[in-house]
């Protein structure tokens, strides 16, 4: 089974672009050619554990947010587009637990032009940063959810460890419960405890185990991500993390009273430090654990062989 969260919202995307077309009198070929469907989307976590999407749609030119959509292609187009898809964006799933059920978007729908919160602020791209953040940030503080995985690591959330030869070792770093911090003592509200609880659970049931929940107790079974976009919404993640690298490679070189390197050659930078020889201490004292007992055990194996 996929996940259903996204696989309904791939749907609306294009049934959105199908209402689109239809509205613009155009074909979907066509409509693709002189504009762009592009969003944001937040995924904000209920107190009842229930997930809210909170989405930035927009429409751009075709070379994506570079360029202006067309004249006609309104405010109150896309409005009635996206109300128009949505009611359609429908998925059927099969699981050997529940068998085929359709699923669709809940009741509270709501669609908006995005102002400065209700005033009478020029609207801006910080008007709509702001929104997003908003509601990324109102997720992690009303859901009580878990910042990090309850799996344990070294067991991979399975209780034991496998030996060479296949046999079944009880994971010492859990105890056994393949978790990493146990359900009792995690430090949120008892309706989200038992929540994670019935995931971890449910996840352990063969007919589940695709939805892998026990991987995903600490989100209350969302497996997605809590925000999305599309490419072409703003910049991408690489072009962020290249921006960061050539930032604090600059201040490298500042710090160090270096020039800058030309961007045809490679620069390498590199030194040896002796530490010493031999053990640690704590790695000493266990060494000599490790040779004593080994004394004994021939010790022993060779008073048997002389009595």
């Amino acid at each position: 089974m996929t996940d259903p969260a996204g696989a309904l919202w791939a749907r609306f995307t294009t049934y959105l672009r199908r209402e689109l077309a239809t509205r613009l009198g155009m074909t979907q070929k066509a409509a693709r050619a002189v504009l762009r469907v592009s969003f944001a989307k937040v995924a904000e976590f209920q107190k009842r554990g229930l997930v809210h999407f909170h989405a930035v749609i927009r429409l751009d030119g075709p070379d994506g947010s570079t360029q202006p959509p067309p004249p006609y292609a309104t405010v109150d187009v896309l409005t009635d587009a996206i109300r128009a898809a949505a009611p359609r964006a429908r998925i059927s799933v099969t699981s050997d637990a529940v068998g085929e059920r359709e699923l669709g978007w809940g009741q509270e729908f709501d669609v908006r032009e995005i102002a400065a919160f209700g005033t009478d602020a020029e609207f801006s791209d910080q008007a709509v940063a702001a929104y997003v953040a908003k509601y990324a940030t109102k997720s992690a503080d009303a859901s009580g959810t878990l910042d990090r995985s309850l799996f344990c690591r070294p067991c991979q959330g399975r209780g034991a460890t496998l030996l060479p030869h296949g046999t079944p070792l009880p994971c010492t770093a859990c105890d056994g419960t393949g978790q990493a911090r146990p359900l009792p003592r995690l430090g949120v509200a008892r309706h989200v405890r038992q929540m994670i609880r019935t995931c971890w659970e449910l996840g352990r049931l063969p007919e589940f185990a695709d939805l892998k929940l026990w991987k995903w107790a600490h989100m209350l079974g969302f497996r997605g991500h809590f925000s999305t976009k599309s490419r072409s919404y703003s910049t991408t993640l690489g072009a962020l993390r290249a921006a960061r690298r050539a930032w604090h490679t600059e201040q490298a070189h500042a710090h160090a009273g270096l020039p800058q390197p030309d961007l045809d050659t490679t620069l390498v930078l590199g030194h040896w430090t002796y530490l010493g020889t031999g053990y640690s201490p704590g790695a000493a004292l266990l060494a000599a654990h490790v040779w004593s007992r080994r004394e004994l055990e021939r010790q022993f194996a060779a008073e048997e062989g002389c009595g």
